[in-house]
This record gives structure tokens, sequence and C-alpha cells, in this order.
């Protein structure tokens, strides 16, 4: 008979929930899923506790009383979901503050289980979608991915989180934010209950010590007949050699370096900032509305310091010439399509490569389909014509390779391998 899968401890998920909350900034909406509704809770608390520092979150559990989520009441409250969907009771009266976080509330599955058709089903899940986004909220809702109606919650929320997971075989076309493997549980280490070995008494240990030193005589001088004196090491060598080793074995901080470190004298190095906004929607509003019109937009995702807090930087053009740069932005600012006083003229170098397109007929066509392809993928992706007819398609534009840290994660966790790159070329 086989039991139950070993999972790693709760810490591990929630350490990995703190990783991949990069995923869900800019929605306000997710399903956290899983066949192991608590790993799935434990993760839900790591996103939590991450995007609680720049906005209100609230979890919601719709699998039933799961234990990481009940400690986080503070009180014997039964109340929860299934109260609000079975005798009308808000949201906002259900609501628990987690203690010792600010802008953590959880709301408990009730005084019944909320995992039924009907209550997962429920149009309601879209309005309260709605009011999360219109106040800039998160809502993280833990389900379990066999629940009945999950496939119709998933419909009516921003995406979601499988946990454990490839898909939702209920809802296999649901919008995927982020996929989280079951941490490996590390086995327990091996003791060794062998009773010790006796000591050798003191007549023992005398005839064990006169066996060696024959053994040794015998073998140096058989060693003396066939050594080479060439072989013989040199004084100090075995000092210098170890402190070699130990200075090796040092830990070095990870340094990030361009892949193309030849091509940094004919980067297109200036861009127009367009934008610097500390909420992903704006970011995106502005980059989806003036996209046809901005060569080269994309969105960089650049960490504030040591803060959990991001800049989400919208960017245009990327020329190796500031001049046309700033020639740009004087047509910009004609058109009135980017403000006097929120766009500069910056050097930023660097960016994110994830994609190149060799050189063929009907070029132009086909880079337009593979950037559009990324950005349906919530990916701000473009392409840079190269010298020889080739593109390149990056994402984000960064000032110092620094700078690319967080986008690089994001780009990871929606499945792309990223390299930190000089870029180079032109828009099309």
């Amino acid at each position: 008979m086989t039991g139950p899968p070993v999972r790693a401890p709760g810490g591990s998920y929630e350490a990995t929930g703190r990783r991949i909350a990069l995923a869900v900034r800019g929605y306000s909406s997710v399903v956290v899923t899983s066949d192991d509704p608590i790993a799935a809770a434990h993760v839900a608390i790591g996103i939590a506790l991450a995007e609680s520092a720049t906005r209100l979150v609230m979890i919601g559990d719709m699998a039933g009383d799961l234990p990481p989520l009940q400690r986080l009441l503070d009180g014997d409250d039964p109340h929860g979901i299934f109260d609000s969907f079975a005798f009308g009771t808000s949201f906002g009266k259900l609501a628990h503050a987690v203690a010792g976080v600010e802008n953590f509330f959880f709301m408990a599955s009730g005084t019944d289980s909320p995992a039924t058709a009907e209550i997962l089903g429920s149009p309601r899940w879209g309005r309260f979608a709605s009011e999360f986004a219109n106040s800039d909220e998160l809502l993280l809702l833990v389900a379990d991915s066999s629940a009945p109606g999950i496939d119709r919650l998933l419909a009516q929320m921003d995406g979601a989180v499988l946990v454990g997971l490839q898909q939702i075989d209920a809802a296999p076309n649901a919008v995927i934010l982020a996929k989280v493997a079951h941490p490996a549980a590390i086995p327990p280490p091996r003791i060794d209950i062998a009773p010790p070995r006796q000591p050798l008494s003191g007549r023992k240990l005398g005839m064990a010590a006169a066996a060696l030193v024959a053994i040794g005589i015998a073998g140096g001088a058989m060693f003396g007949l066939r050594s080479n004196p060439a072989e013989t090491p040199i004084a100090g060598m075995s000092a210098a050699d170890s402190a070699a080793r130990d200075s090796a074995s040092q830990p070095r901080a990870p340094v990030i370096l361009p892949v193309n470190p030849a091509d940094s004298l004919i980067a297109s190095a200036f861009s127009i900032q367009v934008l610097a906004s500390n909420t992903a929607e704006a970011a995106n509003f502005q980059l989806q509305r003036h996209r046809s019109v901005m060569p080269g937009a994309t969105i960089s995702l650049v960490p504030v310091g040591d803060t959990e807090a991001t800049w989400y930087k919208v960017y245009a053009g990327a020329f190796a010439d500031s001049a046309d740069a700033n020639r740009l932005l004087a047509s910009l600012r004609r058109r009135r399509i980017v403000l006097d006083t929120a766009s500069t003229v910056v050097r930023a170098p660097f960016a994110l490569l994830i994609d190149s397109i060799p050189s063929q007929g009907g070029m132009g066509a086909l880079t337009r389909d593979r950037v559009g392809s990324f950005i349906e993928r919530s990916i701000p992706a473009y392409a840079l014509i190269q010298r020889d007819g080739s593109a390149r398609v990056y994402a984000g534009a960064f000032e110092d390779p620094e700078q690319s840290a967080l986008a690089a994660t994001d780009l990871r966790v929606k499945g792309l391998t990223p390299l930190l790159a000089y870029r180079t070329g032109r828009t099309q």
C-alpha cells in the first residue's frame, strides 16, 4: 500500500511564494490551486507577505479549514466565505486582519465548506474581482484543483498559480501566471546505531604499532629503489597550494554580465523614458494606448533599492545617437503623446534578449507576428533589425545590468530564458 507523498516543510512553499510573487504583480484576482491544498495555502501566504508591502491583499480559503490559513485567525469567529454566499454577509465584515502584518487580510471558509459548484461557479466572483481591480488590491483564493466549479471560478479571475501541477484538467485553457513545483523533501540523516568499537588495550596497541613500523620500513625500501628524484615535492609547495585552494573556495558575489560585451560600442543605448509608475496598471495603460506610435516600446521592472517596491518604467525607441532620441521625443511631445515633465532621454544600453529571427523573405511581417505572440503573453517585447537583416527580440531597457534582475525573474516565471545583452540594431 502506497502512503501519501512526503512534502517539504511549509516554510519552503512560503519562500517559493515570496519568490514568484512578481508573477502576480499587476493582477488583482488570482486562484492558487493544487492537488495538495495545504501546499497551495503556504504558497498563497508567501505571495501575500510579499505583495502586502505595496497593496492590500486578502486570502480566501475555498478548500475548507486549511491549517496554515486557520493559523492566520486571531479569534474564534467561524464565519467566512460559505456564510457570505448562504446568508449575504459582506466580505468586509468577514475579513480578519492578520496580526503583525499590515495590509494582509484573511477570510475563512466559514461554517460549512465553500468547495461546491454553486459557490465556486457563482457569477459574484466576477464582481468581486472587479472591485479588487478598481481598488488596486489583490484577492488570492486557495482552492483544490479538483473542486467542482473550478473552471467557472477561473473564468472570472485574472489567472492561476499552479502548485505541483502542469495544468488544471477541468480548465485546460485557464490563464496560468506561474507554476510552482513541489520542493524536494530532504530525508532525515541516517544515524549509526551500531555499538561503538572498544578501544585497544595497551598490549594490543603496542603490537599494532610494531607491525606498522615494520611495514613502513619495508615499504620505504621498495619506494627508494623505484622513486624518481624529479618527482620529489618542492618544500613549501603544499602551503602555497592550500592557500590557493582556500582562496578559490571563497564564495563570490554573483556578477551579471552581458552575453555580447564586444557590442558595447555599437549599442543602441539611448531611449525615451516615457513614464515611471509605481503600478503596473498605469504602465500597461500607457503602453497599450500608444504602442503603435512609439517604436521599440517596452516596460522595464526596476527594483527600488532593497525594498519590495517596483518601478514600472515605459521606454520608447532605441538609438545609437542621443540626437535621434531627442528628435523622437520632440515629435511625441508635439503630438501630445508624452508630457514635457514626465519624459526624458536616458542612456539604457542593456536589454533582455528573448528571441532572434534569421534574415529571410517577408522579414517585416514575420517579426511583427513574433513580437505580437510575446505581447499576447503579457511580455513587453520589441524587435531591433540588425545590420545583416536578421532581428533580435528584446524585453525591457536598463541603465545598468543590476536593474535587469527583477525583469529577468519575471520572464523566467513565464517560461522564457532571457539573456542580458547590449541591445543593437534599429526599430522597424
